[in-house]
């Protein structure tokens, strides 16, 4: 007999599926310290769309057969336990060289996928759906799936971006996160590292992307309520738009109101069984499928010997009565940990690390390559089960863990745990935990930090310092109207104080009323303490000198800028508070020399700061080659522009650059920019300026590009307060659209 045909004759469907994926697997694995967690018996399960418990007897006989290997190994991302992996043998991949022609083989992937698609998963039951929807993918088209947690909407939609991507298209994936925005939304379809910040900006660079291009967003019931009206207002216009089309998950009921929804049901009894063990007898197959539906993630996670529920809410009963409560004592810290979590997690991250292994292998996992996080319907229903005390004690614990941790992004999660077990009594420590490590918050995540101060604020209603801080978050990424709710929602006795009069007049000059903005802004320099006064007299002054566009008028005459300068009083700051200032002084003092022509004035400047340093300092030279830039010798410049380590200086200076180049040889200038990294700590009005600077000079070296680039700039100008070179750019861009 042909062996192909004996091997389809013999090898039941279970052991052919494993021996085709196995098969896929590179040779070179088999020997390997380190290998993927499809490998493993938790990823072969998930790969294959199966309880767990349904590989042991096709494994067992595969191995008799010499056909697969069993071994332990270290499995990447899984912690540091060694577990069991298989491998398939020489024998096992002739035999599934047999089995090549059983199914068809898929056409050869013709479009892209981008972004956190999850890996492939076998799709049970759904067949004639996914034909259906995929059917419906056209230029402009808008589907939603919705449907219960564990009832397959993830992997419905990765098998219909795989079938698009066969199609042809290019499918750009996003997994929506607990504390995204629209900006990082589109920042993840888009592949851009520093995104656009004005949704106006972001649509046109999406309206860019070639047709046939499918945008995925999965999870999107995951929305935090701080930005759920931003990126629902991103997907209605996508969802209104002509051209990419938009294909939306989320549980039911869906937020967004907009194109067709396809409601996700559970698997019919034929194809649920498919997900239990071919040795399971049928009569307790049926009973099972009668207790637990078709609801593929619940019977992912039965077991033989598990109680089966009765009640309307079986589902959410069997996964605290038996998938919960079944988890070992020592494990279940690990399962509380990660139930806790705001974000998915690296194994190596975890306090509890030691408990990942058997949480994979009970199939309670969800992995995004080495993140991982609880499968999200198991962590919903311990939340549940946690007493206000258990509740509190579990994030106090995880508080204190991510305390200790060195990485930046440790803040936040420190904060969002103690925020989570904070009651009235840690009111005055969680605030001033929240205002000291604000800055580095937002610099790293302004969208995780402006959802942490708004779930603070709804544990805290009445603390006016964190309606300040809100305040303060709002205005930094450019949300004017929070922004003012904040502020008028702030008590009398947080409205008289310095910092609550210095933000109003921050609002008040973004939003062009010029005067009541100076007003405001000499009332916050009165009241405020002799050091953080220095500060706001130094910041206001620079702000004024920057608010143009390159080659446009100063807003205030240079004789009024020396005048105030000469007024500052630095004689109340101590050694280094004064140092700071003096250097902030020399900046502006050489900047406002070189406006006025006057280069000896800053030479002196030059001269007084390399005494105080030396000649090499880094800032000497700096404004050295703003001297060179002056003069008209971009060259030298240029060569000076190597020795500047320091991030934003070396921007700064580089944009200086850019400017001086353009007025002679636009490619070279080009080329300049695209050498320049964007500033990635946004945390000062001056990284917000030179931000705002990068994306004008973008769009103003690449008409192409110009309209979304400038739409960018305006809205980051206007984050850096500076109005009179935002409304100046809308007027050049009003111009460039209308001649």
């Amino acid at each position: 007999m042909n062996p192909r045909l004996a091997c389809r004759c013999v090898i039941p469907p279970t052991q052919a599926r494993l021996l085709r994926l196995l098969a896929t697997f590179p040779k070179s694995f088999e020997d390997a310290w380190d290998v993927p967690r499809d490998l493993s018996l938790p990823g072969l399960a998930e790969q294959l769309g199966v309880v767990r418990s349904a590989l042991n007897p096709p494994l067992t006989t595969l191995e008799k057969e010499g056909l697969v290997a069993i071994r332990p190994a270290h499995v990447i991302g899984g912690g540091h336990r060694k577990r069991k992996v298989v491998h398939i043998t020489d024998d096992g991949r002739k035999a599934a060289e047999g089995l090549e022609d059983e199914v068809a083989e898929p056409a050869a992937a013709v479009g892209e996928l981008f972004g956190d698609a999850p890996a492939p998963m076998l799709l049970h039951g759904r067949a004639e759906l996914l034909d259906e929807l995929a059917g419906r993918l056209e230029d402009g088209c808008c589907l939603q799936v919705e449907g219960f947690a564990g009832i397959g909407k993830t992997c419905l939609l990765r098998a219909l971006a795989a079938a698009a991507v066969n199609s042809g298209w290019t499918v750009r994936w996003a997994t929506l996160g607990a504390t995204d925005d629209a900006t990082s939304l589109a920042a993840r379809w888009l592949g851009l590292d520093d995104a656009h910040q004005s949704t106006e900006a972001a649509l046109a660079a999406l309206a860019e992307l070639p047709k046939q291009t499918l945008l995925v967003v999965d999870e999107l019931q995951d929305a935090h309520p701080r930005h759920l009206e931003g990126v629902l207002a991103l997907l209605d216009a996508l969802a209104e738009s002509p051209g990419s089309g938009l294909l939306v998950a989320s549980r039911a009921p869906t937020p967004l109101d907009a194109g067709e929804v396809v409601r996700l049901e559970e698997l019919d009894s034929g194809d649920a069984r498919n997900l239990l063990s071919e040795a399971l007898d049928d009569d307790e197959a049926e009973a099972v499928l009668s207790a637990l539906g078709g609801h593929p993630l619940a019977l992912k996670l039965w077991e033989p010997g598990d109680s089966l529920p009765e009640a309307d809410d079986r589902v959410q009963a069997f996964i605290q009565s038996d998938v919960i409560e079944r988890v070992e004592a020592d494990v279940l810290p690990a399962l509380d940990e990660l139930a806790a979590a705001p974000w998915p997690l690296y194994a190596e991250q975890m306090a509890k690390q030691d408990g990942v292994d058997a949480l994979d292998e009970a199939a309670l996992l969800r992995w995004q390559e080495e993140l991982l996080e609880l499968q999200h319907l198991v962590r919903n229903v311990r939340r549940t089960m946690w007493s206000d005390d258990e509740r509190r004690a579990i994030h106090v614990g995880a508080a204190e863990h991510w305390a200790g941790r060195e990485e930046p992004n440790a803040r936040l999660h420190e904060a969002h745990h103690r925020i989570q077990a904070a009651a009235e009594d840690d009111a005055d420590a969680l605030i001033e935990h929240l205002e000291e490590g604000s800055g580095l918050m937002l610099s790293l995540d302004s969208a995780a930090m402006a959802a942490l101060v708004h779930d603070a604020l709804r544990v805290l209603p009445d603390a006016g310092r964190l309606k300040l801080l809100s305040a303060r978050v709002a205005l930094e990424r450019g949300e004017l109207e929070l922004a003012e709710q904040a502020l008028s929602e702030a008590e009398e006795a947080e409205a008289g104080g310095a910092e609550w009069a210095m933000l109003a007049a921050r609002l008040a000059r973004v939003t062009g009323e010029a005067e009541t903005a100076d007003r405001l802004e000499q009332e916050a320099i009165e009241k405020a303490n002799p050091g953080e006064r220095v500060k706001l007299e130094i910041g206001s002054l620079a702000a004024r000198f920057d608010d143009h566009l390159p080659g446009g008028e100063r807003s205030t005459a240079n004789e009024e800028l020396h005048q105030r300068l000469e007024g500052i009083d630095l004689s109340t700051l101590d050694q280094r508070e004064r140092r700071r200032a003096l250097v902030s002084l020399a900046l502006l003092r050489h900047a406002l020399a070189l406006e006025g022509g006057d280069l000896d004035a800053a030479a002196d400047v030059r001269q007084q700061l390399q005494e105080a340093a030396s000649a090499d300092d880094p800032l000497v030279l700096e404004l050295a080659a703003r001297a060179a830039l002056a003069q008209g010798s971009p060259a030298q410049a240029s060569d000076m522009l190597e020795a500047i380590h320091h991030p934003l200086r070396r921007i700064a200076l580089g944009l200086r650059l850019v400017e001086s180049l353009s007025e002679n040889d636009l490619s070279e200038a080009a080329s300049l920019l695209q050498t320049l990294p964007a500033p990635t700590d946004l945390g000062s009005n001056a990284a917000r300026r030179l931000s705002a600077l990068h994306w004008f000079w973008q769009g103003q070296l690449d008409e192409g590009q110009r309209i979304r680039c400038w739409q960018e700039a305006i809205h980051r100008f206007q984050t850096a307060e500076c109005p009179r070179a935002a409304a100046e750019l809308t007027s050049r861009l009003h111009t460039s659209l209308f001649r």
